[in-house]
């Protein structure tokens, strides 16, 4: 839904940033090695009226899911192997935490093997007083703490497939200039738009109107500095 009326319905959606501070997750950094197996433990810095977000870690395997909190259940979090990802929403009277074991696919440091995502469930927590937030994880370790929220991210057109519209949303750390490039299955390129966008989540809208080259298409998404490829079905 769009509360204060600011969405621009057109080719080119740009969805102001309306986050007013950041919900912090506190975790222990610490390095890991290929096949063990080990718990983390978060825990919010701050009581809110409610959160939700995805937490992406394409190099660990989750093995245990457990809520620590009164009244906090496994109801509250969804487990999402095949996407390496563990989406959770919580909307107690307690400050919030959780517990997950995971198995380490390879070696290296936890700060560089979990990250806050929107891939599944938009990354946001809602405050009486501060109104809607960001979420980050914070990593505690010997030197010091390390805050990392949603960085680059392109997600899955909605719908897909689609017939008359689709939308493509993503996710940039800072205002930027992004470029949308839609080509077919021969590398060939059937539509390009850009613009200026703010910092948080924004989207593209495609009409039929203006792409009508049905079949498999590949959209990318890309800023001065990351890129991400895509997959989408146009149907006639």
């Amino acid at each position: 839904g769009d509360v204060n009326g600011n969405a621009i319905t057109s080719s080119l959606t740009a969805v102001e940033d309306r986050t007013a501070g950041v919900l912090v997750f506190d975790v222990e950094d610490r390095v890991v090695k290929a096949g063990e197996v080990f718990t983390v433990r978060f825990r919010a810095d701050e009581l809110v009226e409610g959160y939700q977000f995805t937490l992406h870690f394409p190099n660990l395997e989750v093995i245990e899911v457990t809520p620590l909190s009164e009244g906090m259940t496994l109801g509250h979090f969804g487990v999402f192997a095949e996407e390496s990802a563990v989406t959770t929403s919580w909307d107690g009277e307690v400050l919030a935490s959780f517990r997950l074991k995971f198995r380490a696919k390879v070696s290296g440091e936890l700060s560089r093997m979990l990250q806050v995502s929107s891939r599944i469930t938009r990354a946001e927590a809602y405050s009486a007083l501060a109104g809607r937030q960001a979420v980050a994880l914070r990593f505690n370790g010997v030197e010091g703490s390390v805050v990392k929220g949603v960085g680059f991210e392109v997600y899955q057109n909605t719908p897909n497939p689609w017939v008359s519209r689709t939308q493509i949303g993503f996710h940039v750390p800072e205002s930027t200039e992004v470029v949308l490039t839609v080509f077919d299955e021969s590398g060939r390129i059937v539509w390009t738009q850009r613009g200026q966008f703010a910092k948080g989540y924004n989207a593209f809208s495609i009409d039929r109107s203006l792409l009508e080259v049905p079949g498999v298409l590949y959209y990318r998404v890309e800023t001065p500095t990351d890129s991400a490829v895509r997959k989408m079905i146009q149907l006639r």
